[in-house]
């Protein structure tokens, strides 16, 4: 017979606590007990901290497994019945007006479920992180790093054998003159592998531009949410983003097209990776991305004093097209490993074509005319066909979730709530880049508190805890 402890950490949301008791004990007919953590210093807001010491009491209450639970999230259809591996809990919700939650492939936090011996096991949390965000991605490093069973995603790889531009992240780029319009239909196409993301801690995010038309950068950019993003402007000055979600580090091959209206269609921007269409805008007029007299490789632009985007990893290819070219084309286009630019359908529409191994002391060559691209500080290095990797992703049960409204934390509109957010995303990013999340000496074992009140009455608990 399993005891499931329910773990909620708390702060400030009198009235959800009591809908969230209520509706928690209405809904669960197994033997569990509920346990808040109230954190009543003035501290900034420790979620894993809070959930460590609910874990460690109900320890001293013999449960065999626990659920870590959002005060602001009500079971509609969700299973909290036993599991022996870590689980999360939520692959649907019920959003209030103006409340936004991305159920994205990491996604660890919200409901989570751990038997008790592996939360043993992973040290627990980490106590490290205040405020916002990110101890939920910290405690899915942790099992990685212990070899607790995870489930995987396949992530589709694209990179071909051959010799790439490897750009450091510091000043290395190249300037190819730039011949693209926005009064014509155009297409472009690159591949390229990235390995980390270039963090800068003063600054709000970090766009790492892949290519760039500069000004108001007309981009393709990785940034430090993992996410893959094509960027245009249009002409009253308003952007439109087309972005792909958590993108593993690896190898890619990435189309734009821009067509113009035609056919009673509006005009478009799509945006394709790997031969498959991820994003898709209409658009009124955009704006001149002429005027520039480049397009960048590895960096926003170079002649910044600030906010420069550099990029640190390789570039093969580098090709535009006088056409939208259709899906039947993109798909062609993106699945290509081996085979010359010039063997496939779309190759009378090339404009410009650089394969990366065509460098003439500085010059890059244009395979398809006399616009070459001049390169700064880049070295040619040999690249290897990729095999498909597989992400390490949280099992999940599906359960449905009804969200209750509240302040929204974390990134919003462009910035973040409370710096201490972004702090946040330093710390787990660099653990993730090392690997190492420091889970032997930061967790349960070293979880120091005050208790400054605790009421008891029947399987409630509510701990009133200062940090």
């Amino acid at each position: 017979m399993h005891k499931l402890g329910i773990i909620v950490p708390y702060r400030n949301r009198s009235e959800q606590l009591a809908i969230f008791r209520k509706e928690i004990n209405d809904y669960l007919d197994i033997d569990f007990e509920l346990i808040i953590v109230e954190q009543s210093d003035k501290k900034e807001f420790n979620r894993g901290k809070l959930l460590n010491i609910g874990f460690l009491e109900a320890e001293k209450l013999g449960c065999d497994y626990v659920i870590f639970h959002d005060i602001d999230m009500l079971p509609i259809d969700a299973d909290y019945s036993y599991v022996d591996k870590p689980t999360h809990l939520i692959t649907k919700v019920d959003l209030p007006q103006g409340v936004s939650r991305t159920l994205f492939d990491e996604y660890f936090g919200g409901v989570t479920a751990f038997p008790v011996n592996l939360f043993k096991q992973i040290n627990g949390y980490s106590n490290e992180y205040f405020g916002w965000g990110f101890e939920d991605d910290d405690l899915l490093l942790r099992c990685l790093e212990n070899h607790i069973d995870l489930n995987g995603k396949k992530i589709v790889q694209k990179g071909r054998e051959g010799v790439s531009l490897e750009f450091n992240g510091k000043d290395s780029f190249v300037a190819i003159p730039n011949k693209l319009s926005i009064i014509r239909d155009f297409t472009i196409y690159t591949s390229f592998g990235y390995n980390d993301i270039i963090s800068h801690v003063d600054q709000v995010t970090d766009e790492n531009s892949i290519f760039s038309i500069p000004g108001f950068d007309t981009t393709l950019t990785v940034n430090s949410f993992f996410d893959l993003t094509f960027q245009f402007w249009k002409q009253d000055l308003s952007s439109i983003s087309l972005p792909t979600k958590g993108l593993q580090a690896g190898r890619y091959n990435a189309i734009i097209t821009v067509s113009k209206a035609g056919n009673y269609l509006p005009p478009l921007v799509s945006f394709y990776l790997n031969g498959k269409k991820v994003g898709q805008s209409s658009f009124d007029k955009l704006l001149n991305i002429r005027k520039q007299k480049y397009i960048y490789l590895g960096v926003g632009d170079p002649e910044r004093k600030e906010k420069n985007n550099w990029f640190k990893g390789t570039i093969d290819t580098f090709a535009t097209y006088s056409k939208a070219l259709s899906d039947e084309q993109c798909v062609e286009l993106g699945n290509n490993l081996t085979n010359s630019l010039f063997s496939l359908n779309s190759k009378s529409y090339l404009t410009s074509y650089y394969d990366m191994k065509f460098v003439d002391g500085t010059e890059l060559l244009d395979l398809k005319g006399l616009n070459n691209g001049r390169v700064f500080n880049c070295n040619q290095v040999l690249t290897q066909t990729s095999s498909n990797v597989l992400k390490p992703v949280p099992y999940r049960k599906k359960g449905k979730f009804k969200v209750l409204p509240h302040t929204e934390n974390g990134y919003k509109d462009g910035y973040w709530v409370n710096w201490s957010s972004r702090k946040n995303q330093l710390r787990y990013l660099n653990n993730y880049y090392s690997l190492k999340s420091n889970y032997q000496k930061n967790g349960l074992s070293t979880c120091r508190y005050k208790v400054r009140n605790q009421f008891n009455s029947k399987n409630y608990h509510h701990i009133e805890v200062m940090l």
